[in-house]
């Protein structure tokens, strides 16, 4: 009965706010999964991820139609199944009698990264939940089933290897009767379609490679192996998508937390059932590092598979807690990811990027939209505007001169969006007003930077 509430509640706070605005990533996967199968494999060479995430987006989006909270539900019901299922995973380990599983569940029905996530149109919340499925049939032996989702989740999100990693080295300190052929069956498969996949992610390896060496400062977004980087993974599974000025008091705040959170996480020790979960944690994590000292991975939304674990971990040391205090506890936790999720919903400025309210700013002005991108940003051809979009970089982010590309006898916008990157000196921007153009306007859309407007003189 108490999971049927968690999981209902859960569900009604990922539908909070899920109508917004679909943003650059968003809008990449709108544009693979629109394309016949076929070519969606071949144009994903020029992305990161697999296919099965765009594959089920395919099939869903003719019968969505063009609403956001509709497009994102069927994503947004499985990341909600995450929450009955680590519920089911925590009482085979811990037993009927624990109050694990029923505190895991509702941490993570009221988390605000996962809620935020679950909204998400990416992979991300998909593949935890069937990386937690993943481990509920391990412990229950159905090494079969196990082999079938580890494969569905490395053609999900490739960072799922580090968690069949993590399965193996649990066999193997569980002291595994037959561990050699558990560990066939759960690896093998997966990673004999992944050798037949090659091919595609050898080509996204170095399309992606391409773009660190003329585009560095993506590599800074991707998660480099920083000591940022590592701080924002505990300190966002808490407060979430979140923060505010000034930094060192955002920084003071959630550390305090993380320190709180894994003092209580270290009572887990006394209870030596919670082994899987620390390996199931941790592997994932370490890998994620040593693989970023070649290529950044360390963003912290490439390990929401592994917060389940995380919460199972708080929830096991606030059982080892004294009675007295248990209850405030969870209590505490419970109260802190509502205030953050509060937070989050009363501040707009932390709401995704307004693609939607540009489109309909554009829309029905005959004017040229500039970019200091070399293409046209994902999200405008699902907006579908009309207005012609002007890139002002080559596909070797090399700057165009501006006097070769549009008419200056129509209005010009020129969107900032990631010109701290792309033209961090503004070039563009300055080299528009040599032109025979006056700038009347700027508007501001939010997450997007802002839009500059100019009329011809």
């Amino acid at each position: 009965m108490y999971i049927g509430i968690i999981t209902l509640l859960g569900l009604i706070l990922r539908l909070i706010y899920s109508n917004q605005s679909f943003w650059l990533d968003e809008g990449a996967s709108l544009m693979f999964a629109k394309l016949p199968i076929p070519q969606l494999v071949e144009s994903i060479k020029t992305d990161f991820h697999p296919p099965i995430f765009y594959s089920l987006l395919h099939y869903w989006l003719p019968l969505a139609g063009r609403s956001e909270w509709l497009i994102r539900l069927p994503f947004i019901i499985l990341a909600t199944a995450t929450i009955p299922v680590i519920f089911l995973l925590c009482r085979e380990i811990f037993g009927t009698k624990s109050t694990i599983p029923v505190v895991s569940a509702l941490f993570l029905a009221l988390n605000p990264l996962h809620i935020y996530y679950s909204q998400e149109l990416r992979m991300y919340s998909l593949v935890s939940l069937l990386i937690v499925l993943s481990w509920l049939f391990l412990v229950r032996k159905k090494i079969q089933m196990v082999a079938i989702i580890n494969v569905l989740c490395l053609f999900t999100f490739y960072g799922a290897i580090f968690n069949i990693v993590a399965e193996v080295i649990y066999l193997l300190f569980n002291k595994s009767k037959n561990y050699f052929g558990h560990v066939i069956f759960i690896s093998v498969p997966a990673l004999v379609v992944f050798v037949l996949w090659w091919p595609v992610f050898s080509a996204q390896l170095s399309n992606g490679n391409y773009l660190k060496t003329f585009l560095p400062g993506w590599q800074a977004l991707s998660g480099s192996l920083t000591l940022k980087s590592l701080i924002l993974i505990p300190l966002k599974f808490i407060l979430g998508r979140i923060s505010f000025q000034p930094q060192t008091l955002y920084y003071l705040v959630g550390g305090s937390l993380v320190l709180i959170f894994f003092s209580i996480i270290t009572n887990s020790f006394r209870n030596k059932k919670t082994k899987l979960f620390w390996i199931a944690l941790i592997t994932p994590l370490l890998f994620g590092s040593i693989i970023s000292l070649k290529t950044p991975m360390l963003g912290y939304w490439r390990f929401l598979y592994v917060l389940p674990f995380f919460f199972v971990l708080l929830a096991s040391g606030i059982e080892a807690m004294p009675r007295v205090i248990k209850f405030g506890t969870i209590i505490w936790v419970c109260g802190t990811f509502i205030f953050f999720n509060i937070f989050f919903w009363t501040n707009p400025k932390f709401h995704r990027e307004d693609w939607r309210g540009l489109a309909r700013f554009l829309s029905g002005k005959e004017s040229q939209l500039v970019i200091a991108f070399p293409y046209k940003f994902a999200p405008l051809y699902f907006y579908e505007t009309y207005t012609l979009v002007v890139p002002l970089l080559d596909a070797n982010y090399h700057r165009i001169p501006v006097d070769q590309n549009f008419e200056t006898s129509k209005p010009v916008y020129y969107l900032d969006y990631l010109a701290d990157i792309t033209d961090p000196n503004r070039t563009i921007l300055k080299s528009l007003s040599g032109l025979k153009l006056k700038q009347t306007g700027v508007y501001n859309f939010n997450n997007l930077g802002q839009v500059y407007e100019f009329q011809p003189l």
